[in-house]
């Protein structure tokens, strides 16, 4: 079994107004998309989600997606 780990360190993407340049999970979602693109033969067993909680210090939260899976015979990745 192999994991791929995707996790969106910069969820804050704000302007200076305070207000949201774009919406947060686009950047994540994309490069997950593209992965799965890329990788059409692979079989899935489990995915996770983690978000971590932001600190005291100004840390942004971040969420993480682990996917756990198998590539399928005949594959050539």
């Amino acid at each position: 079994m192999k994991v791929k780990i995707f996790s969106d360190l910069s969820r804050t993407r704000m302007s200076f107004s305070g207000k949201l340049t774009e919406p947060i999970f686009n950047a994540l979602e994309q490069d997950m998309n593209n992965w799965f693109a890329a990788n059409p033969q692979i079989k899935i067993f489990k995915i996770e989600q983690v978000v971590t909680g932001g600190t005291f210090l100004g840390d942004a939260e971040k969420l993480i997606i682990t996917i756990f899976y198998e590539e399928s015979e005949g594959c050539g990745h």
